[in-house]
């Protein structure tokens, strides 16, 4: 049996990839495979393990029925445009379809140089990789949309960054790898009938139902803005900080892509940052809303071309479908954050009474995570000062006014998680690994399994870092 791939994006004309194999590797070896995933794909987890599988995953053996490429895109990297980027360490090996006949991309992170490296060596180290494999597969199961990972196998090379690391590849599955920066190439190329063809891919891909609608690539863009909205108000609800938030690191098909700087806070802080290159704090926690919706207008700006003659109109459409934006994402963070609070209702109090907890979090310096999921517990564990206690007592009035009061300890414990996957947590898996111990990351995949409660004899996976323990900054590991 071989993985059954069906292909569409190398239909498309030459100028949207190159086509390239990954690189062989020395003495490639299995760190992980996603028996789940395998599932939820139909794919055969035994043949995966087996040893043609395993050449699969690491990019040692591709099937017959594989195209495998490399994409090409452009993009906004902390603001300054970039005309070309591209897959500089990724290849797309082919197509899959679930049980649902959902389309999905078989990626291969870490396979070696393409045409798009710009001088790097196209690897990937163990870091990135499982960094990327454990936050991906816990934010799949905390609900928020994202890649997901089937595999991590180590190379047998060495990558050289600022020391020697162990290489390894990642196997990456999504519904697509389109981007804003990929209608941006093609846009800044003014090649219009490629924009079109892209455009139409991506909707008869993900947006059938759009496919003939007269009025499709304006619909189009409301459905991304609405999807982006609401990803990124998943992210803040759980303290995620993306950390690279570049318009050719937005996806269209609205998954969180590319974990690279990314962490969950700690201590809760609105404009905390953790990426090392992230001086100026572009994409701290709390201005993440306000850069989706610069990509957003990035994106509006390549579908221009696809509405018609009328450019004055059809802007006017555009920016009045992105100046919707803020009214759009405050709606949706109200909804996120008014169920962490165990609020059915939706009533004009509520944004206050969500805004004082959180300055009292910051105020108090509190961890994010254990404050709110104490809520659930015993609310008077998470502070003793007046302050709280006066909040606390609103708050308790608050839930009163709820008509379904049975209901309020699930709606608190399905929006708080017990376990989140802490950077500190992260780390210790990855020093572990480098010494050849799995024991952390066992345990990492036990408690991401059940984000929503504690398991037994696992305490200190729950508990938030120590001053000595806690992590401050995140790589890109490229």
């Amino acid at each position: 049996m071989s993985i059954l791939f069906n292909n569409s994006f190398d239909k498309l004309p030459d100028s949207f990839y190159s086509k390239i194999e990954p690189e062989k590797t020395k003495e490639y070896k299995k760190i992980l495979i996603n028996n789940s995933l395998c599932k939820d794909l139909g794919l055969d987890f035994n043949y995966l393990n087996s040893e043609e599988g395993l050449q699969i995953l690491s990019g040692n053996h591709t099937p017959e029925n594989a195209a495998p490429l490399a994409m090409v895109y452009a993009g906004h990297q902390f603001g300054n445009w970039v005309p070309q980027l591209g897959d500089g360490r990724a290849v797309l090996l082919g197509e899959l379809l679930d049980k649902k006949k959902q389309r999905f991309d078989f990626q291969l992170k870490g396979s070696g140089k393409t045409p798009y490296s710009r001088g790097g060596d196209g690897k990937a180290w163990l870091g990135p990789v499982i960094r990327e494999y454990i936050i991906s597969e816990y934010m799949n199961n905390i609900n928020i949309p994202t890649t997901r990972s089937l595999a991590a196998m180590y190379t047998g090379e060495d990558v050289y960054r600022e020391q020697v690391y162990p290489g390894a590849v990642l196997c990456r599955v999504a519904k697509g790898h389109i981007r804003v920066g990929t209608f941006q190439y093609f846009l800044a190329k003014k090649d219009f009938k490629s924009l079109k063809i892209l455009a139409d891919y991506f909707i008869d891909r993900n947006l059938a139902h759009l496919k003939n609608d007269n009025d499709k690539y304006h619909k189009f863009f409301i459905s991304v803005v609405n999807d982006q909205v609401k990803l990124v108000a998943l992210w803040m609800k759980v303290g995620f900080i993306h950390g690279v938030m570049n318009t050719d690191n937005t996806s269209i098909s609205c998954e969180t892509i590319d974990y690279g700087p990314c962490a969950f806070m700690d201590v809760y802080k609105s404009d905390k940052v953790y990426s090392s290159i992230d001086t100026m704090g572009r994409y701290s926690y709390k201005n993440q809303p306000n850069i989706i919706m610069w990509n957003m207008a990035c994106f509006a700006s390549t579908l221009l071309p696809l509405l018609g003659e009328d450019i004055e109109k059809n802007t006017t459409i555009l920016q009045d479908e992105v100046s919707k934006i803020p009214e759009k994402y405050k709606n949706q963070w109200l909804d996120e954050f008014s169920m962490k609070l165990g609020f059915e209702k939706k009533l004009p109090k509520d944004e206050s009474l969500i805004n004082e907890f959180l300055n009292i979090l910051e105020t108090e310096e509190l961890d994010f995570t254990n404050s709110f999921r104490s809520l659930l517990i015993e609310s008077t564990n998470i502070s003793k000062t007046t302050q709280f206690k006066e909040w606390e007592h609103k708050w308790k009035k608050r839930l009163d006014e709820e008509d379904n009061r049975e209901s309020i300890k699930k709606k608190l414990n399905f929006n708080n998680p017990a376990f989140i996957m802490r950077n500190h947590l992260v780390e210790n898996i990855i020093q572990d690994l480098l010494k050849d111990k799995k024991d952390s990351l066992k345990k990492a995949l036990l408690c991401l399994e059940s984000p929503y409660e504690k398991l037994d004899s696992f305490e200190d996976m729950y508990l938030a870092p120590t001053k000595e323990q806690e992590v401050f900054k995140t790589f890109c590991g490229t």
